[in-house]
Order: C-alpha cells, then structure tokens, then sequence
C-alpha cells in the first residue's frame, strides 16, 4: 500500500481515533448521557380535575424528575454533544490534510536532495575513481547488468558511463574481440574407448589490449572441480579453459586441449608446455611493445567439448568494448543449434543464422557496446 493512500477504517481503529480525540471524545460522551437521561425521565400521566364552578383543571403530579427538569436537561446536553462532535470531526479532517500535505511536501523534498546527491555523485569524476568494489560487490552489478534484457535499461547506461570513468578498475581491458569457433569434428565413445562422445572445436581469438607491459602469457587448462571464477578473475593468468565435467581428461588434459599458435603485436610467439600446472606460458617481448598504447594479441587451440552436453561458452574476462563472434558447425549429428547472449546490455545484440533457422551452419553474432567481466554469449543444441 501507497504511504500516503488512506487506510480502510475498522471498529478498531475509529475506537483508538475517538480516545486519540479528547473533543471527540467529550462530545460523544455528552451525546450518550443527554440520550440516556431522556429514556430513562418517566412519562408523568396528567391529571384532569372539575372545579365546583364547573371548570376543568389539568395538573401534572409533582416529582423530582419534574422539579430538575431532567427530559430538558437530557434534551440540552444531547445537543450540546452533538454539535461538539460535528465541530471536532471538521477540525480532525482539517488537521489531517494539513499533516498529509506536510508529509507530500516533506518526500518531495527529499526527493530532490536525492536527485541532487546523485547528480553531484556522477559529475565528481575525481570522487567517483577513487571508489573500489570488492569481488563480491562487482559479482552483483554483473548479476543485475545480466537481466537488464527483462528490465530496466538505464543500469546498462550507468555501467557502460562507470566503465568510461574507470570505475570498474582493471588492469586490462580488450577493445574489438573477434572470435571465431568450428565444430569440426565427432569423437564418439566406441572409437576412443571413453565412455561419451565428444566434439572437436577450433577456436581462435583475437583482441586490442591495453596490456603492454606483459611479459608472461598464461594459458590455464583446469578442471571442472576448480574455482573457475577465481581462474578467470586472476591478473596473471591469459586463458582460462575449463575441461569437460565428466572428468574424463582431468588425468590426460593434453588430450582435452591444445595449444596451437600465438601471437603478439604481429609476431609468432613461442610457448611451453607445464604438465605438472596443466598450462602453457609464452613470453611476449613486452620491450618492443613499450611505446604502444595498445596491442593486438591473437591466438588459436582445440579442444574437446561434450557433444550431449549441449553447450558451448564463451565469457570475456576482461572489460571489453565491441565484440564479434563467428561459429560454423561442420559435425552432420547436430540438428538445431541456436545462439543467446547474456552480454547485459541496453539493447540486443545482433545474431545471425545462415543458411536458416532450420538448417543452420553458420552463426554470427555481433556487439558494439562496453562487455562486463563474466557475460558473454552461448550456443545450445540438440543432437539427431
């Protein structure tokens, strides 16, 4: 119920205003004691006599209620009652729209100090970087950005204008992800020995970083089991990839992922292989990069994802500004297959099938707006 939207009256309530209302009160009672003094003056039968001259004489017999006038008494203070009770009701209404408008005005007034405060909050670019969230306070603007597509979209605004004034602080951030994904090929569970099938996909991925200075490129392979959010949150690590939840290719991660090539700033790179961390590291020579702003980094691996698991998923680690996804399914047993995002943006990102809905083999999804840690986008289907 509204604050200021009357509340239905009850015996209750109208008894609690009456004793609140000491007029009110006074003249209920005087009503009630003037109604009960006339109900209770007895009705004297009058006595009509003949006088010897033949004239009638009509007396009434004399008693103390006659005496003190009490009818007319009961009568006066009745209305006396009454008409206390008529002038404090007025005076109660009287008073509650008075008090009504006092509270209308009051949250007005709050309400533009609000506005204010906020205003004043946003144009302080000096007071807002110097605001920190904690991982867990980041985690819930995410969790709030992600359902904006079912409600509000001025969140969006607000966080793609905190992103721009370095709110959110980041050691990096990435600026036009090119993403390109193909289901290439089926490794079934007769052939492997395993118990599920498998699909192969290549990915490739390639992105503007602000990240110059980098001298060592992590790519960590972990298992399901894992603090994923933890891997992907970490400044020192590049990649993150997470094997396949059956557990199959926790013993023999090699066999679930590998690295194929990387690239810095238009130079190959080389990398090693740690099978005791389960990553590959390469090492960029961040000295030739010292007078860029920017780098381009680009790299590309396989990997096994669960055929009826259904899904494949792709999350930006990093703040990211526009991104492009590209994914071909070249595996005959998949039927449909269908993109959704959940970037948290102010408007829908742009997804494309080709040839069609029913048949498709080529998804393209496309985004030119500020990314949030964690969203992101995914592609569900469903086998022959």
């Amino acid at each position: 119920m509204h604050p200021l939207t009357p509340s239905r009256r009850t015996l209750l309530g109208a008894l609690s205003d009456l004793y609140r209302s000491r007029g009110l009160l006074l003249g209920t009672l005087a009503m009630a004691v003037g109604l009960l003094l006339i109900l209770i003056t007895p009705s004297e039968s009058p006595t009509i006599t003949s006088g010897p001259d033949g004239a009638l004489t009509i007396s009434t017999p004399a008693s103390l209620w006659s005496k003190l006038r009490i009818y007319d008494v009961g009568i006066a203070v009745f209305q006396a009652g009454l008409t206390i009770t008529i002038f404090q009701v007025l005076l109660n209404q009287v008073a509650e729209d008075r008090f009504m408008e006092m509270v209308r005005s009051a949250l007005a007034q709050q309400e533009d100090r609000v506005r204010t405060a906020v205003a004043q909050s946003l144009a302080a670019g000096s007071r807002i970087e110097a605001l920190r969230l904690a991982p867990e306070e980041l985690d819930r603007v995410i969790e709030n950005a992600a359902r904006l597509r079912s409600g509000s979209a001025d969140l969006g605004t607000v966080i793609a204008r905190k992103l721009r004034t370095n709110v959110f602080e980041s050691q990096e951030r990435w600026r036009n992800l090119v993403v390109r994904a193909e289901l290439f090929g089926l490794d079934t569970a007769e052939a492997s020995g395993r118990q599920h099938d498998y699909y192969d996909v290549f990915l490739q991925f390639g992105y503007h970083t602000t990240d110059v200075k980098r001298t060592r490129f992590t790519f960590k392979v972990g298992t399901w089991q894992e603090d994923y959010d933890r891997l992907l949150r970490s400044p020192d690590l590049g990649v993150v990839w997470r094997l396949p939840s059956t557990g199959e290719f926790d013993g023999r991660w090699d066999e679930g992922f590998s690295l194929l090539s990387v690239n810095f700033g238009g130079q190959q790179v080389q990398f090693q292989k740690n099978d005791l961390e389960r990553e590959y590291v390469a090492f960029p020579p961040a000295e030739e990069f010292a007078d860029r702003t920017d780098l381009f980094v680009q790299y590309s691996f396989n990997a096994k994802v669960l055929a009826d698991g259904n899904l494949l998923s792709f999350e930006v680690p990093r703040p990211t500004f526009s991104a492009t996804y590209s994914i071909s399914v070249s595996v005959p047993d998949i039927a449909r297959i269908r993109a959704l995002d959940y970037f948290g943006l102010t408007r829908p990102a742009s997804v494309e099938y080709a040839p069609g809905l029913d048949d498709t083999r080529f998804i393209a999804i496309s985004v030119d707006d500020w990314i949030l840690p964690k969203a992101g986008a995914v592609v569900v289907w469903r086998r022959r």
